[in-house]
Parts: C-alpha cells; structure tokens; sequence
C-alpha cells in the first residue's frame, strides 16, 4: 500500500489547515475516545507521522505524532497494527491518549472503528 501521509507543502495546497490543530498538552484530551484522522503530514524535525484528529464527542482538534519504530522501520504505535503511513484518513479511531513521564500528551493506542477503506 502506498503511503498517503503529505508533505507541508502539499497540504496546505489541498486546503488543509495544520495551524487549527493544537499539539501542546492542554489542547490534546486525554483518556480513551472516539477521533477522526482528517489529514497526515511528514514531521518537519523527527522521524515521524503528525497526525490530525478531530474528536468526534466534542469536534476538538489535535494532533498526534507517531514516531518510526527501530526495530521495522514502520510508524505504528508499540502495542498496534495500524501502519499510519498508510492508514486511512476520513476514518473513525478508537484512541488512548495520556500522559508520559515528561508529562506530555502522548499516543498509546488506536484501533480502526470505521472506514470505507480498510
């Protein structure tokens, strides 16, 4: 499958609009619930997936990243199956999000719920 993650640039040429997508910790909620993955870009300074959500209880917006794992060069999250270099966009997540020991929002979990393409 082909990657569908942008770069910057791309983006904001579709009409995307990162800026409305908060990453600090306040801004992102925690604990488990239910999120639209609205778009992907390349993170400009790791190696990394940024990943903006919306989430559908409260139509919060976030982002999310998810880093390239060591052992198979692949951006999931440790304890998941979702490559979100391919992932579905336009698709409902169940997410887990808490607190790290640098007391940043960080992304623990996710599981596809709903989507026309996986």
């Amino acid at each position: 499958m082909e990657s569908n993650v942008l770069s910057w640039n791309v983006a904001l040429d579709r009409g995307y609009k990162p800026e409305l997508y908060p990453y600090a910790t306040e801004s992102v909620p925690l604990g488990e619930y239910r999120a639209v993955l609205d778009f992907k870009i390349w993170a400009k300074k790791a190696m990394a997936v940024s990943c903006y959500f919306t989430q559908k209880d409260s139509n919060v917006r976030f982002q999310l990243a998810v880093y390239r794992r060591q052992i198979d060069k692949e951006y999931k999250l440790d304890n998941d199956n979702i490559d979100f270099k391919v992932s579905p966009i336009d698709a409902i997540y169940l997410i887990s999000v808490a607190l790290n020991n640098k007391q940043k929002a960080a992304f623990k979990n996710a599981a596809i719920i709903e989507s026309e393409y996986y």
